[in-house]
């Protein structure tokens, strides 16, 4: 352990509430080495992926000549997420303004209707995309991607749908899988310093996680800007402290949800260092991702988690159950499960008593294929 830990290299300085990050390079982890630091929590980027993703594939241009005119629906993260007002857009019209200018113009024949609204839009918001594709019908749209985003995961043991550390993969051809991605997140940059937003709230995920960063917009690094994205990642002692922290500095206007599950808030630079100073102690908090294109962010089972991109940016996701975090999977299934029964996280998405019951029979030598006396097979729903 002590050698994987001296040859990781932090190359952002760290703020006292911050926790170290292991930044790795593609293929110098050992399985054997990433199963050590994942069953200890430690948050992992690997990096230098972007010529196994096929980099061109994420460009602007490519969606935009691929599939233009596709109807999409536009979220903007300035305003809590609610849908951008009007009619769905086409797809081309979101990346047009991807990379902070006009140059994509070119790869259009005609300007689409209420253009002229949609840029004030952008101008003025932090949009995102929503559930586009969505993620059942990613490899059939985007075959191409899909293997390219594949191919570059780490430690596929783990990460593959069929990998062998990964539990979900137990299940039989029979059983209706989870949800478990990938899943393709494309937004605008923002900021998280005072009064900013973030493309994506607080929130923990049913599962592991590995988040691959495929395209981001050009940026001027600077002091203030490292990184095309950033994120907070808090480790499983700290989401009960934090859920409090959220609960007092709503006060009355909270309501009656849970502050991390409600996936409606996201922290800024001020108040993580508020929430430093009221939990004491030296010890950091959260860890503090720089993510680039071609880095891939490894979140433990347990862990809540916001991120703020700093440029435009394309990401795609991937869920998995390891054994190591399968502890942290069951206590965070049975926290959805006291959400009232209308919250988007209450169904047992994950069907985790399943995977277990499989991976356990697998293991036995005279299992059978068949599911177990009583059970039934949930039909399959898809994670928000």
């Amino acid at each position: 352990m002590l050698r994987i830990t001296q040859r990781t290299r932090h190359t952002h300085p760290r703020a006292p509430w911050e926790l170290p990050v292991a930044y790795v390079d593609a293929d110098e982890l050992s399985t054997r080495e990433f199963s050590r630091l994942w069953s200890r929590g430690q948050v992992i980027v690997v990096r230098g992926l972007l010529s196994k993703l096929r980099a061109e594939l994420w460009q602007p241009e490519w969606w935009i000549s691929r599939f233009g005119y596709e109807l999409v629906r536009v979220l903007d993260c300035a305003r809590a997420a609610a849908p951008v007002a009007g009619d769905e857009w086409p797809l081309r019209d979101f990346f047009r303004l991807f990379d902070n200018d006009d140059r994509h113009s070119e790869l259009f024949a005609d300007a689409s209707n209420n253009w002229d609204s949609r840029a004030r839009e952008i101008n003025r918001g932090i949009l995102k995309l929503k559930d586009w594709p969505p993620a059942e019908d990613f490899h059939r749209r985007l075959p191409e991607h899909f293997e390219a985003f594949v191919d570059a995961l780490p430690f596929p043991e783990y990460t593959h749908r069929d990998g062998v550390f990964n539990l979900a993969a137990r299940l039989p051809a029979t059983a209706v899988p989870p949800d478990l991605g990938p899943k393709m997140y494309c937004a605008y940059g923002s900021s998280d310093a005072k009064g900013g937003f973030g493309t994506t709230n607080l929130h923990c995920d049913m599962a592991d996680a590995v988040n691959i960063m495929a395209y981001a917009s050009p940026i001027s690094h600077s002091d203030r800007v490292t990184a095309a994205a950033v994120w907070d990642i808090f480790p499983p002692h700290v989401v009960d402290p934090l859920r409090e922290y959220i609960r007092k500095r709503n006060g009355a206007n909270g309501g009656e949800g849970d502050p991390i599950h409600d996936q409606a808030t996201f922290l800024t630079q001020p108040q993580r260092e508020e929430l430093f100073r009221q939990l004491g102690g030296e010890d950091g908090i959260c860890y503090r991702v720089h993510q680039n294109p071609g880095d891939a962010v490894f979140v433990p089972a347990g862990c809540a988690h916001q991120v703020c991109n700093y440029a435009s940016a394309v990401k795609v996701a991937m869920d998995f159950v390891s054994p190591e975090r399968v502890d942290f999977c069951r206590k965070l299934t049975a926290e959805f499960r006291k959400l009232p029964t209308n919250h988007p996280r209450h169904a047992d998405l994950l069907q985790l008593n399943n995977i277990l019951w499989w991976a356990f029979a697998g293991n036995q030598p005279n299992h059978n294929s068949h599911t177990p006396k009583n059970q039934k097979q949930p039909k399959k729903k898809r994670a928000t």
